[in-house]
């Protein structure tokens, strides 16, 4: 008994550095992991793994990717099954949550990269839709030509045939008592008519010409 109790020991001896190095060595993996999903390739998406269950076969251990502390970041999950209790980043887990956790980090960069491609198929989606919305938008709702951007600048500056004043046509004649008649045109008879104020303000005719 003391002989086996003595080996025991001095196995744990031997075997102490090596776990920690194994912890070190995993530890050092998920920073690395971690930058490359959140510093390298940026990714704002979510994703996760079970890795323990209770006896009801239900999650209460579970290795994640997502907003942690603010920033994304792996992290473990503990649950009671029904609802989410702890969420912590995975570096500052315990060695045993550590080490029961770190063989499932492999299927959860998988995971990670499906819900990457499925934000991109929702993305892709969305702006196929929101483009269709747009083209229907610029699309008239009246009957009848549709006249492009030019066309209608072409119009603009095209001269109406008549010019109007508030649907009225504009007079250009010159006031009444600026009005000149039957100018002199140098033909005999011609007679120069020119309106002139009286005294209480009555146009007078003056005729003048030859006779």
């Amino acid at each position: 008994m003391t002989n086996d109790l003595s080996q025991a020991v001095n196995k744990l001896r031997a075997l102490a550095p090596q776990l920690n190095s194994a912890v070190e060595e995993a530890h050092r993996v998920v920073q690395t992991v971690e930058r490359f999903l959140n510093t390298e390739c940026q990714l704002g998406v979510e994703a996760e793994i079970p890795v323990t269950y209770n006896d009801k076969g239900k999650a209460i251990l579970l290795l994640r990717y997502g907003p942690i502390e603010g920033a994304y970041r792996i992290g473990l999950i503990n649950t009671d099954g029904e609802s989410r209790v702890i969420s912590r980043p995975w570096v500052n887990s315990d060695r045993c949550e550590k080490l029961t956790s770190f063989p499932a980090l492999p299927k959860l960069l998988m995971a990670v990269a499906k819900a990457v491609e499925t934000q991109i198929a929702s993305t892709s989606a969305t702006v196929a839709t929101v483009s269709q919305i747009m083209s229907a938008l610029a699309q008239p709702v009246h009957r009848g030509e549709v006249h492009t951007l030019p066309d209608l600048a072409i119009l603009l500056q095209q001269p109406s045939s008549s010019h109007k004043s508030n649907g009225r046509p504009i007079d250009r004649r010159l006031p009444v008592d600026k009005q000149v008649e039957g100018k002199d045109n140098g033909h005999p008879g011609s007679k120069h008519v020119e309106h002139r104020s009286g005294t209480n303000g009555t146009p007078v005719p003056a005729i003048s010409g030859r006779q």
